[in-house]
């Protein structure tokens, strides 16, 4: 089937500005749907797809066994229902093809899972004190994960920070998230003495200068940061602070935002901070410290404030 379209696709996604992952992921999903539209449904050509054919993918993924005989999972079907969503919704739009299928494209509702293994303030500040700032590369690594603790950011947002980015006098940060969704997220008094030294002392000696780089936190080499070396400079640390947990840089910004709800922060400056479209994507943080749900349960239900002495029942 013509494969001409899912290069056209991954175009216009990127002048649409949507993330690298997106533009590689939304064709790659896209062609699944038009392998099996070509396999399954001897189809030849992409404009021989019919609603009959849209509903026998759907029904293919939610209910064929897989690899060892399991069923995929709910994300992985919504995963590659969104792209045929948004092929269609493009490429429509675009004029490339006659019919617009999206309308009849049901996508199952993705589970909320509730994040496990939060760390807690005292593991926090336990991994942080791990991080001495003594050379280049550690004062970028207190820096870094100062920064994210206290701002919630993502692994992907952190890493594709620039300098230009960072607003001194404000002490603000322009991010960029997902959807190429800007913000403004506060770096916080505490982290900016850490920040400053970083721009100030390491980062200098951490330029390539054959191909000097704008990003804000640079590899040994100059080079950007990956999703891989961050891994691996948090698990490190870890074991440097005698933690016996598994965090990775999502669960960082897991507890950011559990601690900010703990401390009594109103769920939408949460919102805000994270750069949640959804509300409900900041709400599971709620659901975290059930001690503390207990808490202000008791003080703030009128009939919790009874004197248990005075219960009649």
């Amino acid at each position: 089937m013509e494969k001409i379209f899912l290069h056209v696709f991954a175009e216009k996604l990127e002048l649409m500005g949507l993330s690298k992952r997106c533009v590689k992921d939304y064709p790659y999903d896209m062609g699944l749907f038009l392998r099996f539209c070509e396999q399954r449904e001897n189809l030849a050509s992409i404009h021989d797809i019919t609603p009959e054919h849209i509903t026998a993918y759907q029904t293919h993924l939610q209910y064929t066994r897989f690899r060892k005989g399991r069923y995929l999972a709910t994300s992985t079907v919504v995963k590659r229902l969104d792209a045929v969503k948004k092929f269609y919704s493009v490429m429509y739009a675009d004029g490339r093809i006659k019919q617009d299928y999206t309308g009849l494209i049901t996508v199952p509702k993705k589970k909320r899972n509730i994040p496990r293994h939060v760390p807690g303030e005292k593991d926090m500040v336990t991994l942080l004190e791990a991080i001495q700032p003594t050379d280049p590369l550690t004062l970028r690594d207190r820096a870094l994960f100062e920064l994210l603790y206290a701002t919630g950011l993502r692994s992907g947002e952190v890493r594709s920070l620039c300098v230009e980015n960072f607003d001194r006098t404000e002490k603000t940060l322009f991010v960029t998230g997902k959807g190429a969704k800007d913000r403004v997220v506060p770096v916080g008094d505490w982290v900016m003495p850490y920040l400053l030294e970083y721009l100030e002392v390491g980062r200098p000696k951490l330029i390539d200068p054959r191909d000097p780089s704008d990003l804000l936190f640079l590899s040994k080499n100059g080079k950007p940061i990956t999703t891989g070396n961050l891994g691996d400079l948090l698990r490190k640390y870890i074991k440097q602070a005698g933690l016996d947990m598994s965090i990775s840089p999502h669960t960082i910004r897991h507890a950011c935002a559990t601690h900010l709800l703990k401390g009594g922060a109103d769920i939408r400056y949460v919102q805000e901070l994270l750069g949640h479209a959804d509300l409900s994507s900041t709400q599971i943080y709620t659901k975290l410290d059930i001690s503390f749900l207990k808490q202000a349960h008791k003080k703030y239900h009128p009939r919790e404030r009874l004197d248990n002495g005075c219960c009649q029942h």
